[in-house]
């Protein structure tokens, strides 16, 4: 039976330009983006209990480990896990034992080759009549080449980091949040592929507070209260009250603005 597990995926990339044969190529490049696939769900595994499985079905690699970024800002990022042990001043004592090696993708590394591999899957028109094929047999030893080491990771998934989960305001699935991230932003983004809706985040002494960034209006033939995201309103946006069905669209923009003072006082 097939498999499309990482290192299964690879080594059939490596028979295939062991071949010399450039009708092989096309067969390469998607086992390389099968890889590209493999590695980055693999990842989603660790978070599988905390996200429900529809969510995952929709993901696209690109989109998997953007939405990982977003409550986990170095899901992109490779790690060493060692240990020692310390002292009674919690100082480092003795010899370090070295427990493994997580290698993964950077965001940008795999939206360049994971595109470029895409576009030697299909017919080639116009400009890109003429292919190079040397050129093609060096991008995908290359890809291949960086893709061995992220293979090769002793620990394939693995999260250190505290999470906050939360239902979104829009859609109403459960979604994350890292608590490093949203201390520093203040913000949380639902991680539905369908969704992406953006919550604020304020932590209080009882726990934190999350909550949808909309702006109420008022329907302008019935007085109903509209919730807009805030992320919607640009002029132009068209939107219809639930009530009476009025369409609205919206004409202008209206900044408010306040001393720091009186915005602090505000935010209490």
């Amino acid at each position: 039976m097939r498999s499309f597990d990482r290192r299964s995926c690879l080594n059939r990339v490596k028979e295939l330009l062991a071949q010399n044969d450039d009708d092989a190529l096309i067969y390469a490049a998607l086992e390389l983006r099968q890889c590209m696939e493999a590695i980055i769900y693999e990842k989603l595994k660790v978070y599988s209990k905390y996200v429900p499985g529809v969510v995952f079905e929709k993901w696209q690699p690109q989109h998997a480990l953007q939405t990982l970024l977003e409550f986990e800002p170095e899901a992109d990022e490779s790690f060493q896990i060692k240990f020692t042990r310390e002292s009674e001043a919690g100082e480092p004592r003795g010899p370090w034992t070295h427990l493994g090696e997580h290698r993964t993708l950077k965001l940008g590394w795999l939206n360049k080759n994971y595109n470029k591999l895409g576009s030697y899957l299909h017919v080639p028109l116009g400009a890109r009549g003429q292919l190079d094929i040397n050129k093609i047999r060096e991008n995908l030893e290359k890809i291949a080449s960086e893709l061995e080491a992220v293979v090769g990771s002793s620990i394939i998934g693995a999260s250190l980091a505290m999470r906050v989960q939360f239902k979104c305001a829009v859609c109403g699935q459960s979604s994350l949040a890292n608590v490093d991230a949203i201390r520093k932003t203040g913000r949380a983004v639902c991680i539905n592929p369908n969704c992406g809706a953006i919550h604020s985040v304020k932590e209080e002494q009882e726990g934190w507070k999350i909550q949808l960034e909309a702006t109420d209006f008022g329907c302008r033939n019935c007085s109903a209260p509209i919730t807009l995201e805030n992320r919607l309103l640009d002029v132009g946006f068209m939107f219809k009250c639930a009530k009476c069905k009025t369409e609205h669209i919206i004409v202008t923009r209206h900044w408010g603005y306040a001393t720091k003072e009186e915005a602090e006082k505000h935010a209490r």
